[in-house]
């Protein structure tokens, strides 16, 4: 069976810069962050946390930047996803600059504006090194046929916004608190402001924030995978951060428009595709509602402005000032199969199993290329928007399943996009390279391109030209 995929579609590799920058020099290496600071402490270590590996050794994309976007264009993509460092841009606090905040009837913070004066003041801030820098990326990436999709917020925080190991140590209580702060939304937007200024002229799509739901996630409900800083086991935590973090898109989302009023500008998520264990009602409805929980919940905030305070969901307030959005991103990895525990509310309650993976990667996440479809369908048909594959990839060293993943995702993909016409735009692989991810450092191998850390080496994998493939042909074939 063949599907083809539209003519404009948009084909791209994606990468992180925290995950990729550092490692090819002492220039290329920023320790200025909280995922810094979390990964070199020894305590957070021996707590097992994180893995002993450090990104300082990674991948120096940094420097090599002309090399990897030259792999990713012989592959035959249109577009690259990139992230700019907030910290290696704004090394100093950007607290006292100047801005208009403006708060809707519920307190929220739905505009941060800086007048000219404020804007002055930040641009004296900034590491002009660096945006140099960041601009000449974006010009190359041009330059070898590559559209720009810039994600602004790619996790790590400024130090002088989040001191995580003191939240972590004092169940936060103390300390720089980041998304629990409302002050960081307020620099959020001054951020975002200052780069489409900045860098509007060479982006062509934006992402506000990567992944929202699992920052709040893995970092303030620990059990059983948050090693996310800081770390805390708390629910309420969760969905406060993610209103802080609905906010912080709202207030991107509007200072990127005022100055790349052209220029798509969404927002990202990671949706599984949950399923239940079995036809038991109670397992039907325990997977529904890890769903809503998972990502319905922060979308209805953000697109909508519904609040569900008391997580039954029914919307408990409808908050005016929220932006929307011009697409959702989508980072679609792995099926999560879902068993109930209880019959608590008919089994929707956070009492629920998480059953083992039946295909595996190497990050034990279960490969179900069927859910790309699933996941696509109740996105479109819920919020109506276009959509952007972000993220779609997996974690194998061996490059053993690489190259069916690709293929049967794909197809799942453009059999959705050709059947029910849904205006899937395009689709980004992760990852270009091996990356350093996250707490799990450098086992996890992602890339398309293998990375031998000792030399930094780039070798193309067999998988990699059966993307190739697919890029330069426009359709994909599965037996």
């Amino acid at each position: 069976m063949k599907v083809k995929f539209p003519r404009d579609f948009v084909w791209g590799t994606a990468i992180s810069a925290f995950q990729t920058e550092m490692g090819s020099s002492e220039e290329s290496i920023f320790r200025g962050t909280d995922w810094f600071q979390w990964t070199h402490s020894d305590q957070i270590r021996k707590e097992g946390l994180v893995s002993a590996d450090r990104p300082e050794h990674g991948d120096g994309f940094w420097d090599l930047y002309k090399e990897d976007m030259l792999n990713a264009a012989s592959l035959g993509t249109n577009s690259i996803r990139i992230s700019i460092e907030w910290a290696r841009i704004f090394p100093l606090t950007t607290e006292q600059v100047e801005c208009i905040v403006t708060r809707n009837q519920a307190g929220g913070i739905v505009g941060v504006v800086m007048m000219e004066k404020g804007m002055s003041e930040i641009e004296k801030l900034a590491n002009q090194v660096a945006v140099k820098h960041y601009l000449e990326m974006m010009d190359h990436a041009k330059r070898v046929g590559l559209s720009v999709f810039l994600t602004l917020y790619h996790w790590p925080l400024p130090l002088w916004l989040h001191d995580p190991v003191e939240v972590h140590n004092s169940n936060a209580e103390s300390g720089k608190k980041g998304w629990l702060d409302e002050q960081t939304v307020i620099e959020f937007g001054k951020f975002a402001q200052f780069a489409a200024k900045t860098f509007g002229k060479a982006v062509d799509i934006w992402e506000t924030i990567n992944e929202p739901e699992v920052i709040a996630i893995n970092g303030y409900y620990s059990a059983p995978s948050g090693r996310f800083p800081p770390a805390l086991d708390n629910p309420a935590l969760v969905f406060e951060v993610e209103r802080n973090l609905a906010y912080a898109h709202t207030v991107a989302y509007k200072n990127i428009k005022i100055a790349c009023p052209s220029s798509p500008v969404g927002i990202g998520c990671a949706p599984p595709c949950f399923s239940p264990a079995s036809d038991n009602v109670y397992d039907s409805n325990a997977a529904e509602y890890a769903r809503y929980l998972n990502n319905e919940w922060f979308l209805n905030a953000a697109l909508s402005g519904l609040l569900d305070q008391d997580l039954d969901e029914v919307a408990d307030q409808r908050i005016d000032g929220m932006s929307g959005s011009d697409f959702i991103g989508i980072d679609y990895y792995q099926r999560v199969r879902v068993s109930s525990k209880s019959e608590q509310n008919h089994g929707k309650n956070l009492n629920f199993d998480i059953l083992p993976c039946i295909d595996c990667t190497d990050f034990q996440w279960d490969i179900f290329p069927e859910g790309i479809s699933q996941v696509v369908r109740w996105i479109f048909h819920k919020y109506r928007i276009p959509i952007y594959i972000l993220e779609n990839g997996i974690a194998d060293s061996s490059d053993f399943k690489r190259s069916r993943f690709i293929q049967e995702h794909l197809f799942w993909l453009g059999k959705t996009i050709q059947d029910e016409e849904i205006p899937v735009k395009g689709y980004y692989h992760w990852s270009l390279v091996d990356n350093f991810e996250w707490a799990k450092g450098f086992s996890m191998r992602f890339g398309l391109f293998e990375v031998d850390y000792s030399t930094r080496e780039r070798k193309k994998r067999q998988s990699a030209t059966i993307f190739e493939g697919i890029c330069r042909s426009g359709e994909v074939e599965v037996s």
